[in-house]
């Protein structure tokens, strides 16, 4: 099977060095190009090719077309980010994940603006919940770690057994999540769990209590005349953290995850429940 190549841009100062480090490649604090590197131990070893800009002009040795684009967007290279999202191969691949580390303020705003223009399934953003090293290795081998043909996921065709199987999937995924007790995906105009794991309490009867939340929140912002939606409700216990996610590409519906204080890493834990809303296919 042919292996999809997955092309990293690194436009951070030192992290994304780190981060390649983990390839098993040295001397990566300055610009270079380092291609076609396969990620071992992963099922279809993609093969990944990293590079390091230093200036515009070195967009064009990005290949024509991967299966996908990680592009690693760090504070103070505003003034590059015109020719890397007006480039083709930025434009054309079936995916492009755009990592932002927290202080990238004015270059967020700017993808924000390509975003708006390029709606297509495979483009997201997403927001790094702090600058360290391990947490964008982490964060970007959950994406690659998923690839097996980028362009043919983004286009496969939607069947009941698909859905069934993408629900067990994604619930299977939350409960890899470090300290997640029970996960549910709940429709909060029935109070209905659609799917479920884990365990330590009736999810049936936490579905309809946090249906009620929802609702409730739901309500208050529309008596205050709040416009913008709700993207996740947090609540706190003594030795638990309980997350709802509203899921916005499936109105109706929530994600709700239990997670062990003393175990989970609520930062991370957002991140991927994040990323798990929006593979959902219901």
């Amino acid at each position: 099977m042919h292996a999809p190549e997955i092309a990293v841009l690194d436009l951070t100062s030192r992290i994304g060095g780190h981060a390649l480090a983990q390839l098993g490649v040295s001397g990566t604090t300055g610009p270079g190009a380092w291609e076609k590197m396969p990620l071992g131990g992963m099922a279809g070893a993609p093969l990944i090719s990293w590079y390091r800009p230093a200036g515009a002009a070195d967009l064009a040795s990005l290949p024509p077309r991967p299966e996908a684009v990680a592009v690693l967007v760090g504070p103070g290279i505003f003034a590059m980010l015109p020719a890397v999202l007006a480039h083709e191969t930025v434009r054309t691949a079936p995916a492009v994940w755009f990592f932002l580390l927290p202080n990238a303020v004015m270059e967020e705003m700017e993808i924000a603006k390509f975003l708006r223009t390029q709606q297509r399934a495979g483009v997201h953003k997403y927001q790094l919940p702090n600058s360290d090293p391990q947490t964008l290795w982490f964060v970007l081998m959950e994406q690659l770690g998923k690839v097996q043909k980028v362009s043919d996921y983004f286009n496969e065709e939607r069947s009941a057994e698909d859905m069934s199987s993408n629900l067990k999937t994604s619930m299977d995924a939350a409960m890899t999540i470090d300290g997640a007790l029970a996960v549910a995906l709940v429709d909060h105009r029935s109070g209905m769990c659609l799917a479920q794991a884990g365990g330590g309490m009736n999810l049936d009867l936490a579905a309809a209590g946090n249906t009620q939340v929802v609702k409730a929140k739901l309500q208050t912002m529309e008596t205050l005349g709040i416009r913008r939606g709700i993207e996740d409700i947090l609540i706190t216990l003594a030795d638990q953290y309980h997350l709802i996610r509203l899921v916005p590409n499936a109105e109706g519906l929530f994600l709700y995850l239990v997670l062990d204080r003393n175990k989970g890493n609520l930062a991370l834990a957002r991140y991927k429940l994040t990323d798990i809303e929006r593979s959902l296919k219901v």
